[in-house]
């Protein structure tokens, strides 16, 4: 038999972790409640609230002087922020934005002037897929309600925080929690990064395109109908599959379901997990072009009308990055953007090409097309490595 891959050896999985979810009674309501202050302190005095930065250090030009005179006149840096409405916190729903434009763009039939508010609960089962990546353990929200898909767990993002802070401060686990290991460990490629520092590129792209053929698989039930256990997925891409993250010292463990891993067994009665499988899909295709994320070849002439991102030189590493330095950057003002003009994502560094992206996988989902007969290509096409790529790093 093959030996599959683990990641339990990750250079990133060598720390201390709090307790896990799964505690119960008074000390674990006590973490939520001094992590939601805490939160509140740290907003207060301007520090950053989980919104991956990204700066015009962190360029995929081949030549840092070039793009600093291609952008010096109407540059604006992004973050890709999902939505948040929490107190004190507020966030603008960047991927839900680029999603709800490749939908629309793609011909899903929804309002033209449909926004992250407005949108139906059918669009905000996509939203909850395409904000999984960034909270896999579906802590944002009330997953109790039967009713609605949109409801934020309370207090507020604290159950969130108190995981991706303790990660940010004293590192990531296999054994911790799927929110830290997401943004600072072993499954940063959820993400398009590296895993740690000195990945290889291919190491790197092979984790994530396996993560992309079991979503578009399950978005359009070829082969996965999202009930079989992670342990039971024999798709492999590189020597790794799904059941290399997830195992029995691990939360969610190798003998829970698909199902259970994107939605934490929600209550919601409309739930659509095709639909949320598409969404996280979306957000590693959107989080490719983030400069945090990845350098990128620079394929635009300097007459440009937007910017055209190429093959990928190299995929950072979240963790050991400065996430301090870049306060001052602009996030993209989704109030701005109408989702029936693509050109008003122009100005956003890679934006645009994240949603060409994702308009190209939507296509192919609403037409059904089986894996190997367009998605492999496009998707082996949008993470094709530069053929002077390098292996991870954490530089800004």
């Amino acid at each position: 038999m093959k030996k599959v891959k683990s990641s339990s050896k990750s250079p990133c999985s060598k720390h201390m972790y709090p307790p896990s979810d799964s505690s119960n009674g008074i000390l674990s309501w006590l973490y939520r409640v001094l992590f939601f202050f805490f939160l509140r302190l740290r907003y207060l005095f301007g520090t950053r609230i989980w919104e991956r930065t990204i700066s015009l250090e962190d360029s995929p030009c081949t030549n840092i002087d070039e793009e600093k005179a291609l952008l010096q006149d109407n540059e604006v840096k992004a973050k890709y922020t999902i939505g948040f409405d929490g107190w004190p916190v507020k966030t603008k729903p960047a991927h839900e934005t680029m999603a709800l434009a490749a939908l629309f763009a793609a011909g899903l039939p929804i309002p033209n002037d449909a926004t992250y508010h407005t949108a139906s609960s059918e669009v905000w089962e996509i939203f909850r897929g395409n904000i999984w990546n960034d909270d896999p353990a579906c802590a944002l929200f009330d997953n109790g309600s039967e009713e609605s898909n949109k409801i934020f767990s309370w207090p507020p993002g604290a159950a969130w925080y108190k995981d991706f802070s303790w990660a940010e401060a004293f590192g990531s686990s296999r054994t911790g929690s799927i929110i830290g290991r997401s943004h600072f460990g072993d499954l940063q490629f959820l993400h398009a990064m590296s895993c740690y520092e000195g990945e290889p590129a291919k190491e790197t792209r092979d984790k994530i395109i396996l993560w992309c053929e079991i979503m578009y698989k399950l978005a359009v039930g070829e082969e996965l109908i999202g009930y079989e256990k992670i342990n039971d997925i024999k798709i492999e891409r590189g020597g790794w599959r799904i059941s290399s993250f997830f195992a029995e010292d691990t939360n969610p463990q190798g003998d829970n379901t698909l199902a259970y891993l994107l939605t934490k067994d929600t209550n919601y009665k409309d739930l659509n997990i095709r639909y949320r499988a598409l969404g996280s899909l979306m957000h590693i295709i959107q989080d490719s072009y983030a400069k945090g994320h990845t350098r990128r070849t620079f394929l635009s002439e300097p007459s440009r009308i937007w910017d055209r991102l190429g093959k990928v030189k190299t995929f950072h590493c979240y963790h050991g990055q400065n996430g301090t330095e870049h306060r001052s950057y602009d996030t993209i003002d989704t109030d701005l953007i109408r989702i029936t003009n693509l050109e008003d994502f122009n100005v956003y560094w890679g934006a645009r090409s994240a949603v060409e992206g994702c308009i190209c996988i939507v296509k192919l989902w609403m037409s059904n097309k089986p894996w190997k007969e367009g998605p492999l290509g496009l998707l082996e096409d949008i993470f094709a490595l530069a053929p002077d790529s390098t292996s991870g790093d954490s530089s800004i």
